[in-house]
């Protein structure tokens, strides 16, 4: 059997032995394991499991089911396994919140709009820029002075009533597609979603545009029921009112498929929900969802218009820790509101950060030594100015630090400068570099200047801090580099054949002091460990960089004689998310002795509750006829620590 027929049996076989993906709430992996979260750990024959070829061991802690397999090998029973069980693939800070089950109010509210809203970005996208392409067409003055392209070319008038018919589908409709996605999101019929959004723009009710001069006419139709005067009004341009009207729904949907018999289920609980939903949303919700939701747009045009420049500054400034986290999706009803009310300034403000994102990516390519983020770097900071930020803010911008604070500086003078000339945008559009369609043709120059500000401020307030040591720790690298460059060539003189040297300073172990119990039993293979004294990980012989994870908390290096050596720095402390440590080379990297590799925190680990004891395993063990330690106490890096005795 080959090692991929090797990895394909295992995974399905452990997919059948943990209950199924039916039983399965997210899944992740670690250096070592492979870390489960399940709805059911009794389902789990853990018997079974342990048979498993490419399987160590197996033990449950802190709502994890956690599979042993082994450094690199993991790697590729974990693509297999969610591969071959359709899984969406997690990070391990999702399996372990998953373990936990904790999310507070704020976390759950904007998880649950980007649930909602995330899906309906493409539409909206496509509607805006429509929009845009409209707002060319007509826009007076924009190509011919005094006129617009329509006036100019009469033969344009017709595809730009085309145009404008197809994007203001969406909007016009934007309760059926919120109410279908809201819908089931909450877990009811997203088909009785959408008829419910179908109901709050019917025809047959006064449109919301037109409810300000039908109150001074005096001219608001209503329905008169059981004595009670309920409003014929509308709901275009709103967010709230459907979004609660679909939570309404959902809980109704529930509640009637309980308690109404199954006979008549297909038959009732479709007609009184929606009636129920329906009465409920004109009679109370709607008319308070929609006071909220005008309350809250009034909030963010008070901040624009009262605080001008320095409110512009605040909010780009903060704009991008909001996409961290994803809290931005959370403004996405309020833009959409803003612009049914004639126009919004966030558009621009997103643009901001996200062009400011791709110039401090863009210096950074420059500024870094790494191969492979140079690399990320080019790509994902031209993808960033055309509004897509997630590659280059999570793959480039976190990683390095002080491109992400560039960023937020550069969005901070760009987002001043769009609100000090009222930037605004007649419809939804792309955040970034082609957003400018988006707003009327008097307001494109100043948007483009905001966001040619934000990427030069991005860049060079970028290129300032990487030539700070406070922010920039790849000069710290690039010292230790260049000290171990001037070092006498046989400072690190080539160990001896079978010998493999400790890679940290500190006082070494047996294994089986580690507090761990895979480790302490040498499931994952043989070897020292060694408690550091000094927070950094140095390679102990030339081999390449073989596995090195984003948590930074474990590598592997394969020697030229063909040993796998794993260092593992602390127990359990790919819980940290990399917090803490700092890695100075990338996977694939050639190494010679002495080379740094890991920087980490001994104290913060410590004060987080991590023991920093770090085996040091031959991960193929197998392959030697005895693996022994050669050296207990007190070691220093590029001493001798463990002899292997060939088979």
């Amino acid at each position: 059997m080959t090692k991929e027929e090797r990895y394909q049996a295992s995974a399905e076989e452990l997919l059948r032995l943990v209950g199924g993906k039916e039983n399965i709430i997210s899944a992740a992996h670690c250096a070592t394991r492979l870390r489960l979260v399940l709805k059911d750990e009794a389902r789990a024959d853990v018997d079974g499991i342990l048979k498993v070829d490419l399987v160590k061991g197996q033990f449950a802690n802190g709502g994890q089911f956690q599979i042993i397999i082994g450094s690199g090998t993991v790697n590729e029973v974990y693509k297999r396994f969610i591969e071959t069980g359709g899984i969406a693939e997690a990070t391990k800070s999702e399996v372990k919140q998953a373990a936990a089950q904790k999310m507070n109010p704020l976390q759950r509210l904007v998880k649950t709009l980007s649930d909602v809203f995330v899906p309906l970005i493409p539409a909206l996208v496509a509607s805006g820029l429509m929009m845009g392409l409209n707002n060319v067409l007509t826009a007076n003055g924009l190509f011919i002075p005094g006129q617009s392209l329509v006036e100019a070319y009469p033969a344009l008038s017709d595809i730009a009533a085309m145009i404008n018919t197809f994007a203001s589908a969406a909007y016009a409709f934007l309760p059926i597609l919120i109410g279908f996605s809201a819908t089931k999101m909450f877990g009811g019929n997203p088909y009785l979603g959408a008829v419910i959004g179908m109901i709050m723009v019917s025809g047959d009710l006064l449109n919301a545009y037109a409810y300000g001069t039908a109150v001074t006419e005096g001219t608001i139709p209503v329905w008169n029921i059981l004595g009670l005067t309920i409003e014929k009004v509308g709901y275009q341009g709103t967010v709230l009112p459907v979004l609660a009207a679909s939570y309404i729904l959902s809980f109704v949907e529930k509640k009637l498929h309980k308690y109404i018999p199954e006979i008549l289920d297909n038959l009732l609980t479709p007609l009184l929900t929606v009636m129920i939903t329906g009465f409920v949303t004109f009679t109370v919700v709607g008319g308070i969802m929609r006071t909220a939701g005008d309350m809250l747009t009034n909030s963010f045009v008070w901040m624009h218009d009262t605080l001008g420049i320095v409110g512009g500054m605040v909010l780009g400034f903060l704009y991008s820790p909001l996409t961290m986290t994803g809290m931005h999706h959370s403004l996405l009803p309020v833009d959409i509101q803003m612009v049914a009310a004639g126009g919004s300034f966030l558009l621009a403000i997103a643009s901001c950060n996200n062009v400011a994102q791709g110039g401090a990516t863009l210096c950074a390519m420059l500024r870094t030594k790494d191969k492979k983020l140079k690399s990320v770097a080019a790509t994902s900071g031209v993808s960033a100015m055309l509004g897509i930020t997630e590659p280059a803010m999570f793959g480039v911008n976190l990683k390095l630090k002080y491109p992400f604070y560039g960023a937020m500086i550069g969005a901070a003078l760009g987002g001043g400068y769009v609100t000090l000339t009222n930037v605004l945008n007649t419809a939804p559009g792309t955040a970034g570099i082609v957003g400018f369609v988006c707003v009327p043709a008097s307001s494109m120059l100043n948007f483009l200047i905001g966001t040619v500000i934000s990427i030069a401020a991005g860049f060079i307030f970028t290129y300032i801090m990487s030539n700070m040591k406070k922010f920039n720790k790849e000069l710290e690298k690039k010292e230790t580099a260049e000290e171990t460059a001037d070092m006498p060539a046989d400072i690190f003189p080539e160990t001896e054949k079978g010998v493999v040297c400790s890679p940290l300073t500190g006082k070494a172990i047996p294994m089986s002091e580690v507090p761990d119990d895979t480790f302490a039993a040498e499931v994952l293979g043989k070897g020292m460990a060694v408690i550091p004294s000094e927070g950094k990980v140095v390679a102990p012989c030339h081999g390449e960089v073989s596995t090195l994870f984003d948590t930074k908390h474990a590598i592997g290096i394969t020697t030229k004689d063909g040993v796998e050596l794993l260092i593992h720095v602390g127990v359990n402390t790919v819980e940290l998310n990399g917090k803490y440590y700092e890695a100075h080379v990338a996977q694939g990297d050639q190494v010679k002795p002495g080379q740094a590799l890991l920087t980490f925190d001994i104290q913060k680990i410590q004060e987080a509750g991590y023991p920093v004891a770090t085996p040091v395993i031959i991960a193929n063990t197998d392959d030697y006829k005895n693996v022994e330690g050669l050296k207990n106490g007190e070691v220093h890096c590029m001493e001798p620590l463990i002899k292997l005795e060939e088979a």
